[in-house]
Formats: structure tokens, sequence, C-alpha cells
């Protein structure tokens, strides 16, 4: 698990990123676009993403960078893994897919 030099205490985060900390810890997301009925306009802010682009990164989760993800681990204060292995588990098809086309033309 990654360690933060500096980190938020619980009891001061905002309730709505504590509410979505949950959601990640307790294993009750299975892709991203579930975060959209979850203070999408704070997140949005937070990633300093308008939120068409942010809905467009939940639709398409392998857009996000590796900072969206570092910045949202952070605000909630989990380990940022959750989120990658989240986003691998729900683009593996196109993964593969971009694989065997590939391989396909080699």
């Amino acid at each position: 698990m990654a360690t933060w030099k500096e980190s938020i205490e619980l009891e001061k985060m905002d309730p709505d990123f504590l509410s979505i900390r949950s959601i990640f810890i307790s294993d009750s997301i299975s892709n991203m676009y579930q975060l959209v009925k979850h203070s999408p306009t704070k997140i949005s802010k937070l990633l300093g993403l308008n939120y068409d682009a942010y809905h467009t990164k939940l639709v398409n989760p392998e857009k996000f960078s590796v900072l969206h993800i570092n910045v949202l681990a952070y605000a909630i204060q989990i380990d940022p893994e959750i989120i990658h292995n989240i986003i691998q588990k729900e683009t593996e098809h196109k993964v593969l897919e971009k694989i065997k086309k590939y391989k396909q033309n080699y």
C-alpha cells in the first residue's frame, strides 16, 4: 500500500469524500461510472476537470491519468492501487482487443 507523507484525519475529511472512501474500502464499487452518483461536481473540481470531461473519464476510465488517480486516492485516503485495480478490471477487454488486433497485423 502506498503511504502518504501527509494524511488527512478522517474526522476532518469532507463527509462526501468520506462516503466515497467507504465505497472503495468496502469493495462496493465495480466500475468507475458508479461514482457519477457520488458528488460528481466535487470530484470533478478536485481533479481540475469540467463535468463533461469527468463524465467522459467515468465512461472510459482508461482516460484517467495517474495524477487523477493519485489526487482522488489522497483526498479519500486510500491506496491508489484500489482505484487502479478497478480501472484495470473494467478495461481488460479493451486491452485484450488491442493485443489481438496487433497480433493479427504482425
